[in-house]
Order: C-alpha cells, then structure tokens, then sequence
C-alpha cells in the first residue's frame, strides 16, 4: 500500500485501462468468438468485461480516484450496462487519437491484449488487423500493439504498469517494461488453439495483480522512444497497400509495404491511425 499512499497524497490517482477482446480466457477463435458476427460474439464480450472489471475492483480496493476504461477492440468489446460503477468507458468509433491519455493519468493497464502476428504460440496473434497486416516495424524492430500501446503511453510519461492476455502476450509487453506486472489468463498452443484458466480464476487473478501493480506504481517507469522515427507497414496485398499509399504522409516503398516518417514518435502515431 505504500507506493499508493504516497502517490495519492500528491492528489487523485487516475489509471487508464486499453482493452482488446482477443488476449481474454476462454476467448479462442477469430470467426466464432472476436468478429461481430460470430456465433459467441456477445458471450465473449461479457467474459471481457468482467475481467475488467476483476482489475476495477482491485483498483477500487487500492483507493484509486478514477478508472477509464478505453474498449480498444475494433467492433467493441465491452459491455457498457456491466461495466465496474467506479469505472467510465470510453467507446464507440472513431475513438480519439490519442484515447485521451496525457500526463494526467498515473498509470496504464494493457486488459485481455494478444501478441504480434507470427508469434509462436501466440493465442489470436496478429497486428492492428486479423485480415490485412502481416507485420509492422519501427525503428528496424518488429513491433505489435501491445509496443505502440506502450510507446504512445511512455509519449506522455504514463507507465505500462499491467498486462493480461496469454504468456506470449505477456512476454512481449516484458520486452519493453522489464518489470511490468503480469496477469497470464491462457497459454496458446496455436493461433486458435489455448489452455485457458476459468473465469473466475481470471477474474481473481486480474484483481489481485490490479492491486499489486498500484502497490508497485513508483518502481515501474515509462518508455519513450526519442528522436524521429520511421514505420513500415507491410500488408496482406499489392492493392491494399497501394491503395493505403495513397493517403496523405505515406511512401510505397514496395509493392507490398508503406512508410511513414515521423519527427517523433506521437506524429508516427497519428499518421499511422488516422
């Protein structure tokens, strides 16, 4: 409790939870279970939400002041009627550039993430987009979202302090934050194949590592990149990726891949979402 003590004197702790469906136990499969149509879609959603909310109220627990929980999945994810009543959701599409995080927000939660595509045993793995994106590097290292996620954070001097998804997921938020704190829900087998834990023990895992993550908030810094920056995106296809060339600040530079430069890393970020 000390590291919140402290920091809460200082004035209203606020934490800002990213969410992606994929990284959630018990969540499997693209076509069933992650794309709006499928047949487990709702059920899927509810086991989301109630992971975030096991980390809400662990948060509460902690005495933190305010949650915003940011439903980062691209058809969503969150359920907004179960929601943690300590939590506001930011939802709905487009969503902000920059999802509202800034220097105000004390921390940030990376809930139910997935790896980059081509991650061996990697549950769901794939990048920004499960059809379209084969890989994207920056700075001449392969990145996923989980890395921009934490880049666009450390941007803003806000630490990644918790990460929940399947161990391969888990391991690449590691790559960046030494000592991030660890929620491990599953453990891939292959793309659409896992061991997951139950719910409920999710669930008690999640809060239990919400509440150790705050309790460890002054030991884990943020990442910033520094300096210019380059992204190269390579796509699924030659037309997809000339057509994305066609939009403002982006070069192809292959039939297949497109760049875009930036002065830093927050242009790269908004050149590249929008």
């Amino acid at each position: 409790m000390e590291a919140s003590f402290i920091r809460k004197k200082e004035g209203k702790m606020r934490i800002i939870i990213m969410t992606d469906l994929e990284g959630t136990a018990g969540v499997v499969d693209f076509e069933t279970q992650t794309y709006p149509e499928g047949k487990y879609f709702e059920k899927a959603k509810e086991l989301l939400t109630e992971e975030v909310n096991a980390a809400c109220e662990g948060l509460s627990e902690e005495g933190v002041d305010e949650i915003l929980i940011v439903d980062g999945h691209g058809p969503g994810g969150i359920l907004p009627e179960k929601i943690h009543p300590k939590a506001k959701l930011l939802h709905g599409r487009p969503v902000p550039i920059y999802w509202e995080i800034d220097k105000n927000w004390d921390g940030l939660f990376l809930l139910a993430h997935h790896s980059m595509n081509g991650t061996e045993n990697g549950n769901l793995n794939h990048t920004f987009s499960s059809k379209n994106i084969v890989r994207m590097v920056l700075n001449g290292e392969e990145i996923g979202e989980i890395g921009m996620h934490i880049y666009l954070a450390g941007h803003f001097g806000v630490p990644a302090l918790l990460i929940s998804g399947d161990l391969a997921a888990c391991n690449e938020a590691e790559r960046y934050v030494k000592n991030i704190e660890k929620a491990v829900v599953k453990w891939g087998i292959n793309r659409t194949c896992a061991i997951s834990l139950s719910p409920s023990a999710s669930r008690f895992l999640i809060k239990e590592k919400a509440k150790i993550a705050i309790r460890r908030i002054s030991e884990i810094k943020p990442v910033k990149i520094e300096g210019e920056c380059e992204l190269i995106i390579e796509y699924i296809s030659s037309s997809l990726a000339y057509s994305v060339s066609k939009r403002p600040d982006r070069e192809l530079i292959t039939p297949t891949k497109v760049r875009i430069k930036g002065k830093d890393f927050l242009e790269i970020w908004r050149k590249f979402v929008y």
